[in-house]
């Protein structure tokens, strides 16, 4: 438990690195100041709470977060093959598939860092404006849970853009269309969310089920009816939690299995190409018997010398 933590650490700090994380990181705290201007005005303090922290856990979460996280997370997995280091990692006691998990790891704690950002950012503009921040606190838990939910919620789509192995096109085309599925569906079709918890698509869509649990925090009193049939469905947090668990569980276990299977698809080829060149570059028989006689050299290979005269072929790789 202890390497998993400082493998995952490690793993965050590459993150921290990376100019898309700075831009991310940014929009955490800028995007609650833009949502901020088109608020309407609130008639008291608890009014204002909701309406100000419902535009992070709906806006911010869903089309910001969930695309967010893939496209890291994206980048991460791939750092070693981008930066020719993946040999490094043989003098470290991981495995590939355990490092894909402290990877995703790294990608969670992003997701609940994020989401708290954008919350106390939130509460800066309340206290600024004069608010009393009366219900904030419980709210500001609903968003570090909303967090942990869109992370799981976007571990199916890191999934297919690990097996589509780094094609960045179709990765940014699945992921904005996932993103949609996951925004759009759960409110447009409140026939497939507003449903009894069980194998439906209220339950196994990340978007309609995240949306069934945190939507009893930001409706108080009298709702219209569509919040109205999503709340007589909504969902408590131990089921809520424990559905995603057991899905992150699942999806975790097959993009380490996806990532595990590239890399060991990839030494394959490496050492079957190593043997080939090598066998090329091998030197020849001499029939007079003399030591030192080598054969031509093949395209792309150097002599070097050797004790005694012609030395032999050696490749360059």
């Amino acid at each position: 438990m202890a390497e998993l933590f400082v493998y995952t650490r490690c793993e965050f700090a590459k993150l921290k690195r990376k100019p898309l994380f700075l831009v991310l990181a940014a929009s955490s705290v800028l995007l609650p100041l833009a949502f901020a201007l088109f608020l309407a005005d609130p008639p008291d303090s608890e009014t204002a709470v909701i309406q100000s922290m419902a535009t992070m856990i709906q806006l911010s979460a869903y089309l910001v977060l969930i695309p967010a996280v893939a496209v890291l997370a994206s980048h991460l997995l791939f750092a070693e093959q981008d930066y020719d280091t993946m040999k490094n990692l043989a003098c470290v006691p991981v495995g590939r598939g355990m490092l894909a998990v402290c990877k995703l790891l790294g990608m969670l704690l992003f997701a609940v860092l994020f989401m708290a950002a954008g919350a106390l950012v939130t509460l800066f503009l309340l206290l600024c404006q004069g608010w009393e921040p009366a219900g904030y606190w419980p709210l500001f838990a609903v968003c570090l849970g909303q967090g942990v939910l869109m992370w799981a919620g976007a571990l199916p789509c890191i999934l297919l853009v690990v097996l589509l192995n780094k094609s960045y096109i179709l990765s940014v085309i699945i992921t904005f269309f996932y993103t949609m599925v996951n925004y759009i569906v759960p409110t447009a079709l409140p026939g497939l969310t507003a449903v009894p918890l069980g194998f439906n698509a209220g339950t196994l869509i990340p978007g309609a089920l995240s949306l069934r649990w945190y939507t009893p925090f930001l409706s108080p009193g009298e709702q219209p009816p569509l919040v109205q049939m999503i709340l007589e469905h909504a969902v408590s947090t131990p089921a809520a939690f424990g559905i995603s668990a057991l899905e992150a569980v699942f999806w975790t276990a097959l993009i380490a299995w996806a990532y595990r299977r590239q890399e060991a698809w990839k030494e394959v080829l490496i050492h079957a190409y190593i043997s080939h060149r090598m066998a090329q570059t091998a030197p020849l028989p001499d029939p007079a018997g003399r030591r030192g006689r080598a054969g031509p050299l093949p395209a792309g290979a150097v002599r070097h010398p050797a004790h005694h005269g012609a030395g032999t072929a050696r490749p360059q790789l």
